[in-house]
């Protein structure tokens, strides 16, 4: 490292205490620039690299030919054969002369301490605490925030492991639900099977019985002596070893003021559907005068008497429900055969089996 020697004292330079000035490059220790080390300190790269020596300074600061300046007088060389009286008196007043110069506006390489050199410092100063104040603000405020977004990433670390979980509970419900929905199809169609077997079997048990509707009651009645005149009034021959049982049954809804339904468990089913085929026989030969509580030897007011197959509940229901769909459609026959209930719209229309309410809709 090269030993630098101040241009003023021509003393060696130990430590980074001078200036440079930029137009000479003369070095000067601080205290031949006049600059105390505290001032030193509080100035800018900027300050330092600007800073003029004195000598430069006048020099910059004159306008025009300077030759006749003081200290331009001593650095002069004169001609041994130019000597005058007037450069005496020059050489003898430059050695008295006082060098001072006024600072110019902005300068901040003067060595007084002006009012703008102090303006100067003061804005420094004030920029200095300014940059510290905002230095420890923006640090409190980002430590503030670093410590939200650690908690956010927390929160968010275990909303998404809850997600994680539920997504996982929620996929194994959606696989248990279509396994479910799977044995739920498959049950229900188990259920339709049976149910229509249980209808059937239900069905088969009635396969001999015949049900009359209409018959008045009575407290003391014989039901047997009843059907036996039904049975002469329509000229069908019957023995008492062809009735195996007769009763009333219940009404399916007892706010209804029609008699109890009649049911007769016939010797076979044979024997059934030679009885219901001489009652349809005798109300075509008779249209006027259909079978009735008349015949069966009952006073008062006549009502009409209804001989059909005896049929379980669902299918009765369905009767009944293809009896109200034909008339809304127009069909003209409504019929029971064997427990099975068939509808046909006039006599050139082929005839339609109707099993349940699903094929109602082929009533068009």
């Amino acid at each position: 490292m090269s030993t630098k020697n101040c241009s003023g004292c021509l003393a060696t330079i130990k430590n980074r205490e001078y200036l440079q000035c930029p137009i000479c490059e003369q070095v000067f220790d601080i205290d031949c620039a006049n600059i105390p080390s505290k001032e030193f300190k509080s100035m800018t790269v900027d300050c330092r690299r600007n800073w003029k020596c004195p000598k430069c300074l006048i020099k910059q600061r004159r306008r025009g030919d300077n030759t006749n300046t003081p200290i331009r007088q001593a650095t002069i060389t004169r001609s041994p054969t130019n000597t005058t009286f007037s450069d005496d008196i020059s050489d003898h007043t430059s050695s008295n002369v006082t060098l001072r110069t006024k600072p110019s506006k902005g300068d901040t390489t003067s060595p007084y301490v002006t009012e703008e050199r102090l303006r100067h410092i003061l804005r420094q100063e004030i920029a200095d605490v300014l940059q510290t104040t905002l230095h420890d603000l923006v640090t409190k405020e980002l430590t503030s925030i670093n410590q939200q977004f650690s908690s956010f990433h927390e929160s968010l670390n275990f909303f998404n492991d809850y997600f994680e979980n539920v997504k996982k509970e929620l996929e194994e419900k959606s696989a248990t639900i279509k396994i479910l929905q799977t044995d739920n199809t498959n049950l229900q169609s188990s259920v339709n099977e049976l149910t229509q077997r249980l209808g059937a079997l239900e069905q088969n048990m009635r396969e001999n019985n015949v049900e009359i509707n209409g018959v008045p009651e009575r407290k003391s009645e014989n039901l047997m002596n009843t059907f036996s005149q039904l049975a002469k009034s329509i000229q069908h021959p019957l023995v008492d070893a062809d009735v195996l049982h007769i009763t009333r049954v219940a009404k399916s809804n007892r706010d209804n003021g029609r008699p109890r339904s009649v049911v007769v468990k016939m010797r076979s089913t044979r024997h059934r559907d030679a009885l219901l085929a001489a009652v349809t026989i005798y109300n075509k030969k008779n249209p006027k005068n259909k079978l009735s509580s008349s015949h069966l030897g009952f006073d008062g007011p006549s009502t009409p008497v209804f001989v059909a197959e005896h049929l379980s509940p669902s299918n009765k229901s369905l009767h009944a429900a293809t009896r109200i769909k034909a008339k809304e459609m127009g069909y003209k026959f409504v019929w029971v055969r064997g427990g099975r209930i068939y509808v046909r719209k006039d006599e050139y229309s082929q005839a339609l089996l109707i099993r349940d309410t699903k094929y109602l809709n082929k009533i068009s």
